[in-house]
């Protein structure tokens, strides 16, 4: 019985020690997209309350099929429930590649690790695919 008690003690430690990670700042991110293609970018969150993040992430893509890469700057809200942060994006700029009504805004939803790594889906177009977020060299502010 005791053995239980310390392992529940310990998971609600972890789980609070989670949520209460410091996020804001600069990050790396991932995801798998399609076989032959990549996706990444960085991001930068800031704290606007305790539950609540505004930001800024610039997302690459590259596939071999299309004429040419995606570089695309996205305004970003955030929202932190426990330790899943919900990131809801808005298409600014086409900084390369010509606009498309084919390329979505980049959204995420994520379980936060630590301050220095989450990980969950990108959410874009309707599907779902892996994600990665690291934390950027250097990047709590």
């Amino acid at each position: 019985m005791r053995q239980l008690v310390l392992a529940a003690f310990a998971c609600v430690l972890t789980l609070s020690a989670t949520a209460e990670a410091n996020i804001a700042g600069h990050w790396t991110f991932e995801a798998v997209v399609e076989a032959d293609c990549s996706f990444g970018g960085t991001a930068h969150l800031e704290r606007t309350s305790e539950t609540t993040f505004k930001g800024e992430l610039t997302a690459r893509q590259s596939c071999p099929e299309l004429p040419e890469d995606y570089l695309v700057r996205q305004d970003c809200q955030a929202s932190l429930s426990g330790n899943q942060l919900s990131v809801r994006c808005r298409i600014v700029e086409f900084i390369n590649g010509f606009d498309s009504e084919f390329y979505f805004p980049d959204n995420f939803t994520l379980t936060i690790e630590s301050a220095a790594r989450m990980h969950g889906a990108l959410v874009s177009a309707g599907r779902t695919r892996p994600a990665e977020w690291v934390r950027d060299e250097g990047g709590i502010s």
